[in-house]
């Protein structure tokens, strides 16, 4: 089997909206049998805080995707992440790119940043069906690439 290659999440607190995109990433990535596999971190993660939000939980559960499909605890951001990772998408630009200049200058213009609003300024029944239609065009962009990707392999190499 390939190596897969890794999509890598960004917010604040890795606690709601990178763990949702995580889980969700990665629950349809193996349904559509991809060669990729999603991760989370987060810029600012706080101890104190829930290992997952009740809004991500629930918008998982209510999907029927388990939480297998993301790690057990919030993670920090740190270099070895943003080397390892094929994509990086920051959730919100206007939130992460402040944060990615402070900790992560020399990456801060080398990844995708995305408009997802945290909970605290559009609700999760609003902002997580948006992030969802963003992780599933992106699963498609990469089905198709895959697909064109296994086309084009010479029959030798089979």
């Amino acid at each position: 089997m390939l190596d897969k290659s890794r999509v890598l999440f960004v917010c604040t607190g890795n606690i709601y909206r990178s763990r949702f995109a995580e889980a969700l990433f990665n629950f349809h990535a193996r349904a559509l049998r991809l060669d990729w596999f999603a991760s989370s971190r987060g810029l600012r993660t706080n101890p104190d805080h829930p290992a997952l939000s009740d809004h991500a939980r629930e918008a998982l559960l209510a999907r029927n995707i388990t939480l297998h499909h993301t790690a057990n605890e919030p993670a920090a951001l740190n270099e070895i992440d943003l080397e390892n990772a094929t994509i990086t998408i920051a959730l919100k630009e206007t939130e992460h790119l402040p944060m990615m200049l402070e900790k992560f200058p020399q990456w801060a213009g080398r990844i995708q940043y995305w408009q997802i609003h945290d909970i605290e300024d559009e609700p999760a029944a609003a902002a997580l069906p948006k992030l969802e239609e963003q992780i599933l065009h992106l699963l498609q962009t990469l089905a198709e690439e895959q697909t064109l990707s296994f086309c084009a392999t010479p029959a030798s190499e089979f």
